[in-house]
């Protein structure tokens, strides 16, 4: 009992310093361990950055990427062509009463503001049998550049002999004017 009673406070006080004292300075060592493994890949990677070969491999992935964004992003020179081009697919599809207009975003619906790049949006309304809407919805999501169908709405109609009438978002993404003359990169 004797024992127990010397020993007691002892204990509680390890267990106090271990949580105060040493527990913090794991958990930092932890975190500068994690910092130096960062900074030693980072370091390698710039090491192999710097070799000959390499520079030239990763330029050829940069011009790579830098070609591939024809394929995401429709020219600023394009732009205006863009409606009579989805309106030729609308036809091709035989949609009927097909209607567009720009989407008006604002605040945080807006989305991310980037440098070279802005992203625009369309709604589209039209009528069609579900066929004819999804050969569309296909033919959109297979157009160069790309067209992302960002939301679509099928509704019924009232009356049986009427074809259900169809709402889709569309976002596109276009390239910005650069300088002030407006001229592209």
């Amino acid at each position: 009992m004797v024992l127990a009673i010397a020993w007691g406070p002892c204990l509680l006080a390890a267990a106090a310093s271990y949580a105060v004292i040493l527990r913090p300075q794991l958990d930092h060592r932890r975190e500068l361990e994690a910092l130096v493994a960062s900074s030693k890949e980072r370091y390698s990677r710039a090491i192999e950055a710097a070799k000959e070969k390499d520079q030239s491999r990763l330029a050829g992935q940069v011009e790579s990427l830098h070609n591939r964004i024809g394929d995401f992003v429709v020219p600023l020179t394009d732009t205006p062509d863009l409606a009579f081009k989805i309106g030729t697919l609308a036809n091709e599809a035989k949609l009927t009463s097909f209607g567009m207009r720009p989407a008006n975003r604002t605040g945080s619906e807006a989305g991310p503001d980037f440098e070279h790049v802005a992203e625009k949006h369309l709604d589209m309304t039209f009528s069609g049998e579900f066929r004819r809407f999804a050969a569309f919805l296909n033919t959109l999501e297979r157009h160069h550049p790309v067209l992302f169908v960002e939301t679509f709405a099928i509704s019924r109609p009232m009356d049986k002999d009427s074809e259900p009438q169809a709402n889709m978002e569309v976002a596109v993404l276009v390239e910005k004017a650069v300088g002030p003359a407006g001229a592209s990169k």
